[in-house]
């Protein structure tokens, strides 16, 4: 074998190499494109759980605030000096707000938010709406998803209570 042969042999064993890396990389990035619909999917899920589950957290929150207090309250209030930020419930005859806070107020996650800039707005709503509240005269009581509400909400109310007199 002539050296201009084994430079052909040596040159055909490199493109066959290099086609077998081509179609590892291809059935690699099928691989993990698959992957990420996967976990898109289990993400959607998951926040969609989560947001079940924080709904019913709500629910109970605004259902014993509603026992504690003895009042309907306005749910989802949107008052205008609020500038289009909303409130939870709002019970008119004491002036008192219940927020309840999800772990999206606290965290960042990939599943609520694409990027950090959207937890620090969502923390900027929040410390918004404890001025504008706190301006207005209007106590602000919050319960955060890892709290029990039935012992936080009476508590929180007790102490609202003895700042009214």
């Amino acid at each position: 074998m002539s050296v201009s042969e084994a430079n052909l042999s040596e040159l055909e064993m490199m493109r066959q190499r290099i086609e077998e890396l081509e179609v590892a990389n291809t059935q690699a990035r099928q691989e993990h494109a698959e992957l990420l619909k996967r976990i898109i999917k289990l993400e959607q899920a998951w926040t969609e759980r989560e947001s079940k589950k924080n709904r019913k957290f709500q629910i109970r929150c605004i259902q014993i605030a509603k026992e504690v207090l003895n009042e309907e309250p306005v749910v989802e209030y949107r008052p205008s000096f609020l500038n289009g930020l909303e409130l939870d419930a709002f019970f008119p005859k004491y002036r008192i707000v219940l927020e309840v806070q999800g772990a999206q107020h606290r965290f960042h996650s990939t599943s609520w938010y694409k990027d950090v800039k959207k937890l620090e707005d969502i923390v900027n709503r929040d410390r918004r709406k404890r001025c504008i509240c706190q301006d207005n005269e209007i106590y602000l009581l919050e319960v955060w998803y890892d709290e029990k509400p039935e012992i936080v909400i009476p508590i929180g109310y007790k102490k609202l209570r003895s700042s009214f007199v």
